[in-house]
C-alpha cells in the first residue's frame, strides 16, 4: 500500500518544487481559495478542488502555504552562501540495478552539480540548528538516503560526489537554514546502515514476511517516579561555579 504523505511531507515537496523544478508547479499543485473548512460552503469548495486535483494527479494546497514555501524559497535564493548550493540540476531520476544485493534501484536527487561533483538534499527540519537537526537527521535515517544517493550518483557520472550537502530550512519564519556537510564518518555510517537495510529487504522479500515491533509490556517512564535513584542529582554532579 502506497505511503501517505503527510502535511510535514507535502510541505517538503512544495518548496522542493519551487526551488528544483518551478516550471512543473501549475502541473502538480492546486492552490485552493481561502475558505472557512468547517462550514459546509467551505467543505464543498475544499473538495471541488481536489477533485481538480486528483484528475490531473496534483495535490491541493492552502495559499498560506505556498505563501511560507515561497518565502522559504526566496530566503534560500537571495542568501549568498546558502544559494551556492542551489545551482545545479534538479529532479532528474536515475535507475540502476545494483548487481551486490541484485536489487533495482532509483535515484532522484533534489540537486545535483557533476561540474563540481556536488549532491545536495533540501531537508525541511523541525530545527535547522545543526546540533539539533544532526539528531533529526540519523534518526530519521538519512546517512542512509546519502550513501544510497552515493551509489546512484556514481553509477550515473562514474565516480562518486566530492561533497554530499543536506540543506536543512524551518518552516516557519524566519526560515532559518544550515548547510550541513555529509563527514566522510557519517557516510561510512551510512553505508553500513544501508547494507544492512539491502540484506534485511532482501531476506524479507525472499520469505514475504515484514519484521514489525512485536508484542511489549508498556511501563511507566522512571523520570514519573521522585524516589527512583535515576532522579537523584547532586549539586556537586552539576559542575556548578560560583555555590556555597
Amino acid at each position: 500500500m502506497p505511503v501517505q504523505p503527510t502535511d510535514a511531507m507535502k510541505q517538503g515537496s512544495l518548496v522542493d518544487c519551487l526551488i528544483t523544478e518551478p516550471q512543473n508547479f501549475d502541473r502538480r499543485y492546486v492552490v485552493a481559495p481561502k475558505v472557512d473548512r468547517r462550514t459546509k460552503a467551505g467543505k464543498e469548495v475544499w473538495a471541488a478542488c481536489e477533485e481538480q486535483a486528483r484528475a490531473n494527479l496534483a495535490t491541493v494546497i492552502s495559499g498560506d502555504w505556498l505563501h511560507t514555501a515561497k518565502a522559504i524559497a526566496t530566503t534560500l535564493r537571495n542568501d549568498p552562501v546558502a544559494s551556492i548550493y542551489l545551482q545545479g540540476q534538479g529532479q532528474q531520476p536515475h535507475f540502476w540495478h545494483d548487481t551486490e544485493h541484485e536489487m533495482d534501484c532509483r535515484y532522484l536527487p533534489d540537486i545535483e552539480d557533476p561540474d563540481r561533483g556536488l549532491l545536495v538534499d533540501l531537508k525541511k527540519a523541525r530545527s535547522a540548528n545543526p546540533a539539533h537537526f544532526s539528531k533529526q537527521a540519523y534518526s530519521l535515517g538519512y546517512d542512509i538516503q546519502v550513501a544510497h544517493y552515493a551509489e546512484g550518483y556514481r553509477d550515473r557520472y562514474g565516480d562518486y560526489p566530492k561533497q554530499i550537502v543536506l540543506l536543512a530550512y524551518e518552516w516557519q519564519w524566519p526560515y532559518n537554514w544550515s548547510v550541513n556537510v555529509i563527514s566522510d564518518d557519517l557516510l561510512e555510517e551510512g553505508r553500513r546502515r544501508r547494507e544492512q537495510a539491502m540484506c534485511l529487504i532482501k531476506e524479507c522479500r525472499g520469505i514475504n514476511e515484514w519484521p514489525s515491533w512485536g508484542v511489549h509490556v508498556m511501563d511507566a517512564p522512571r523520570w514519573i517516579r521522585p524516589d527512583d535513584p535515576a532522579n537523584d542529582t547532586d549539586a556537586d554532579d552539576l559542575e556548578l561555579e560560583g555555590l556555597d
